[in-house]
């Protein structure tokens, strides 16, 4: 992906430094340590806010639909949770 639009920020040295040397042991640039964490954090609140649909690889589709077939986890503390009368009914309603 060619980098042609520029974002400046500014921020206090000492989280500058910390991301500096985040960026150095991820071994990626400053740029693209950063884009990394913002941006699908940015996708996340656009998609949520806006109703916007993000498309899923092929890769992660399969997988998805491998997860949906899967069948359900056996839960004992959730189907306890369930059987137990809910505290919203009325007492004489059982």
């Amino acid at each position: 992906m060619s980098r042609t639009a520029r974002i400046d920020i500014r921020t206090d040295p000492g989280r500058k430094k910390v991301i500096v040397r985040a960026a150095e042991l991820t071994g990626a640039d400053v740029t693209q340590f950063i884009l990394d964490r913002v941006v699908p954090d940015a996708e996340r609140i656009v998609a949520e806010r806006e109703g916007v649909k993000i498309p899923l690889t092929a890769e992660h589709w399969v997988e998805f639909c491998k997860r949906l077939d899967e069948a359900p986890k056996d839960l004992p503390g959730m189907r306890e949770l369930l059987a137990r009368p809910s505290r919203f009914v009325e007492a004489d309603e059982h």
